[in-house]
């Protein structure tokens, strides 16, 4: 592998470092919005925006890795991510117990699908960045 490749998917992988951080950081401000009073139609896309931003923020920095444990291919870690996503989603649905009980948790199928739509997405775009990498 000649050195410029290298170092250009080295610079990829920081790159999906810091932009699967920060989608899962703007996670928090958004999950704060949900305690203000607005329309329907905002709610909807705050209820939905942590599960469009998770599991491509996951996809990202599953990406970034450098482990030896976690070399795996851009379709690999798409597949990962959406089993993640989905179990997520119907973990919800298991009775908790202890102060678990007191959190509220809410399935939605609309969920499961912009869990889906992220990762597609975030895969597109990752595949789109590496093609144009490998191109140069």
């Amino acid at each position: 592998m000649n050195q410029k490749l290298k170092i250009e998917k080295n610079r990829v992988k920081i790159f999906f470092g810091w932009l699967g951080t920060i989608i899962l950081l703007l996670i928090i401000p958004i999950k704060v919005f949900r305690f203000f009073e607005i329309s329907y139609l905002l709610q909807l896309i705050i209820g939905i925006a942590p599960s469009l931003l998770g599991p491509a923020g996951l996809l990202f920095l599953i990406l970034s890795s450098k482990s030896k444990y976690l070399n795996l291919s851009l379709i690999q870690s798409s597949i990962l991510v959406s089993l993640i996503a989905i179990g997520l989603e119907f973990a919800q649905l298991l009775s908790r117990s202890g102060f678990l009980k007191y959190i509220h948790y809410t399935f939605d199928w609309l969920d499961i699908i912009s869990s889906l739509i992220s990762v597609i997405v975030a895969y597109l775009f990752a595949k789109i960045l590496i093609k144009y990498i490998h191109s140069n």
